[in-house]
């Protein structure tokens, strides 16, 4: 299928299939950051999807419900694999890359926080303390995940950045982007999208030439 307007009407699972399909038949040399290149990449590919029941036990064992794209993804479509930039982690990357959630805090997710600039800073400021003077790192691990509360590490776009989905709170579903270094000025990013807008958005934009073209072999998607 290559008209655009008709995979818009299918669902999701195969609205997303057919978009990877022709984004790959647009950028065959795995170009885009994150295609392609080395081992990590997505490569346009998928896992194989995994099961229902190892999904819900990963919700059980981590006291967390995952939006329902997010579900339908690792169950219909793939368990990890096509995503944007390096791609969406399988349901064992998730697990390894989601600790600070298994600490649970009060407060609302940091997206919520009128001024989230300003509590972004507070939040930091403890971390800074704690890192230097609690030795058990007890208290440093709370305030981290106060900071991460309901974030959900799904991948990453290289570095210290990852992406993450909202998994509790207003903004369930949607979707934004953490730095790892934690610092004042590496406020997390919300992107104003829930995941199957994003995801599919990435490769429609793909499919259609909507890249910046920094060199042969490296292109960066237009947020359009």
């Amino acid at each position: 299928m290559n008209n655009i307007n008709e995979i818009e009407k299918l669902d999701f699972p195969e609205r997303l299939k057919e978009l990877v399909k022709l984004a790959h038949k647009y950028d065959k040399n795995y170009a885009v950051h994150g295609s392609g290149g080395f081992s990590v990449c997505h490569k346009y590919l998928f896992n194989p999807p995994a099961k229902a029941e190892d999904v819900r036990a990963f919700e059980r064992d981590f006291d967390i419900k995952l939006p329902e794209s997010f579900f339908r993804y690792l169950t219909e479509i793939g368990n990890g694999g096509a995503g944007v930039d390096y791609g969406v982690y399988s349901l064992e990357q998730i697990r390894s890359h989601n600790k600070h959630i298994l600490t649970k805090t009060g407060g609302k997710v940091i997206f919520e926080y009128e001024n989230i600039i300003e509590k972004w800073k507070e939040l930091v400021s403890f971390s800074d303390y704690y890192a230097e003077y609690d030795e058990d790192d007890i208290e440093y691990q709370k305030i981290v995940s106060e900071m991460l509360k309901g974030l959900l590490v799904i991948g990453t776009n290289g570095c210290t950045y990852d992406h993450v989905i909202i998994c509790e709170g207003k903004y369930r579903g949607m979707v934004g982007m953490i730095d790892w270094n934690l610092e004042e000025h590496s406020v997390p990013w919300f992107y104003g999208l829930d995941f199957e807008s994003w995801i599919c958005g990435h490769f429609r934009n793909i499919a259609l030439g909507n890249v910046i073209k920094h060199r042969d072999n490296f292109w960066t998607v237009k947020r359009i």
